[in-house]
């Protein structure tokens, strides 16, 4: 049992949403999808398009991303 004396810090716990949303994941984020986003189309104007999905929303982007086959080209129609 955790018992906290006068002068103890109370005890901390970092949720999945804290992690989810720190600067280290949301730059990892954002190179990880302008890598995807060049090789997948080829162009970096959309490179910059998927990085900055990825900076803004790095838990919606990255599905996304693995979805389309992270780093494959996109199919001609």
């Amino acid at each position: 049992m955790y018992t906290r004396n006068l002068g103890d810090a109370p005890p901390t716990t970092t949720s999945l949403a804290t992690i989810a949303h720190s600067d280290s994941v949301r730059t990892g984020a954002a190179i990880a999808l302008t890598f995807h986003g060049y090789r997948r189309t080829g162009s970096l104007i959309w490179a910059m398009v998927y990085g900055i999905c990825g900076r803004i929303a790095p838990v919606v982007a990255v599905p996304v991303a693995l979805a389309q086959g992270f780093g494959e080209r996109k199919p001609c129609p």
